[in-house]
Parts: C-alpha cells; structure tokens; sequence
C-alpha cells in the first residue's frame, strides 16, 4: 500500500477529480489522500454549478497543515487536476518541491493540466498560464487531453503525429519524464487513441474502440489509475497500457457521456492475477 496525495475537484453526484481518484487508488490497494480545490454538487455537464473552491487562505493552510502535522515523505506519489482558483497554484507548487526535497528524487509529481477540451478554455487565463509556469516545471509526468496539448505547446494538434511533435515539445523544454496524450483524433474523429512519449525516445499508441466514447472525467480516470499502477511498481509502458485500456472499456460501457460507469466495473480497474 502506497500513499498517494491527489489535489482536485470534489463532486457529489458523479464521478470526476477526486471522486474518480478516491475509489480507483482504494481498488488498487493504496491509500488516497484527497485535498479538494472546489467542491461541486455535480460537475458542470449536470447543466449548471452548484459549490464553490475553498477561499485561498483556507486551501494554503490546508496544504502548509499537511506538511506541518503530517509530513509528505512517506507520500509515494502526488497528482493533481482541475484547480479552483489562481491563488492555488503557490501552494501546490511548495509542496510539491517540498515533497520532492524529501523523497530525495523518489517519486512522481504527475500533472494532469484541465484547462479546457473541444477547441476552448474552461478555466481563466490566468489560471492556465499558472499551471503552465509553475507547474509544468515541477512535473515528472503530464497527462493533457488533445486540446490541453495543443495549448501547453501554442500549436495546433490536429493528428496524432501533431500530437508526438508537441509531446516531444514538451520533454524538450521541461525535464518531465513522459508525456500521456489522451483522446486524440484527427479533424474527422476516425481515429481516436491515447499516447505515450517517453524522454527515452519510446512511443506507445493505444487506438480506441468504436464502442469508446467521450465521457466526463474519462481524463481523470485515466490519471488516476496510471498513478495507482506507477506506484504499484509497474513500468511506464505498463502502467499506461493497463490504464488505457481500462479506461476505454469503462468509456465504452458508460451509458451516457455524462458520468462514467465506474462502480460497476470496478473489476476492470485491476489487471490479471492483481489481488483484490
């Protein structure tokens, strides 16, 4: 059992950010450590916004109270998502590089950048310009959708080679370890996958199903237990591979694309011969 620290949204009906976070790491053994940066009735795609982030003060005093009371070095991994405000960003970015100091280069900061999806921006500029100049720099690992990619590098990703071109933009200017592009497709949507581009020059593709469909917190699930799987001890290739697929399949099995089928094919969340 590993700890793993997850900094994200909160829902109560559904399942996006944390709520996807707490029962995919539970199911892989591990103990997640949830921090919530807004806390909502139900996502967005419910048809309206229900909640609120926490007041800034009250959030950086929440994560300086974890490093104070609690310590982070025995945290094996730290994630985080959709963010709430600005003023979050500060903090996340001391623990983080505290963490980082006490694991002593042990460990994954993994970036899961929500900006926006289908060609627009769903947070504020300022918000997506903090996560790109404070953020992205501490990550060992990304994991932008087709649009985040394409924002993260000022280009336009239309293919999945425009993808890998923007990947290794990435792992050019920052020292992160891979880059993890979810759902992308080309201007027809006929091919549709998720990519692995690793600093090391290695490249996995994993093509969708036609039964795969896009479903709110898809890019959550998929981090989520991407994590879960690195922390067990798996490879890169491993953990992406295993999470991809899983994730696909739950896409899949979703009966609308507004909440993801995921307590009843927890099942899927485990590979072979993983105990439950």
């Amino acid at each position: 059992m590993k700890k793993i620290l997850s900094i994200q949204s909160s829902v109560t009906a559904g399942f996006v950010g944390n709520a996807v976070a707490g029962p995919v790491l539970l199911a892989l053994g591990h103990h997640p450590m949830l921090v919530n940066t807004i806390s909502l009735a139900a996502h967005p795609g419910y048809g309206d916004r229900a909640g609120g982030p926490p007041d800034d003060l009250l959030f950086s005093g929440h994560l300086q109270g974890l490093l104070k009371l609690h310590g982070v070095d025995d945290i094996a991994s730290v994630m985080s998502g959709y963010l709430g405000s600005s003023g979050q960003i500060a903090p996340i970015a001391e623990l983080v590089t505290a963490w980082r100091d006490g694991m002593s280069g042990r460990g994954h900061y993994i970036l899961d950048p929500v900006m926006g999806d289908l060609g627009r921006l769903y947070i504020t500029p300022e918000l997506a310009d903090g996560m790109r100049e404070r953020l992205l720099p501490l990550a060992d690992i990304v994991t932008p959708n087709q649009f985040e990619l394409g924002h993260l590098t000022a280009t336009d990703v239309r293919t999945r080679e425009d993808a890998v071109a923007a990947a290794e933009t990435l792992l050019a200017q920052h020292t992160l370890t891979a880059v993890i592009a979810t759902g992308i497709s080309d201007d027809n949507h006929s091919i549709v996958g998720d990519l692995l581009v690793c600093r090391d020059g290695t490249q996995d593709w994993h093509q969708a199903s036609d039964k795969t469909q896009n479903v709110a917190g898809g890019g959550d699930l998929l981090t989520a237990l991407f994590s879960g799987m690195l922390a067990t001890g798996c490879s890169l290739a491993e953990s992406f591979r295993h999470a991809s697929t899983a994730v696909q399949a739950i896409l899949g099995a979703s009966a609308s694309p507004r909440d993801l089928a995921l307590l009843e094919n927890m099942e899927m969340l485990r590979p072979v011969g993983m105990e439950a």
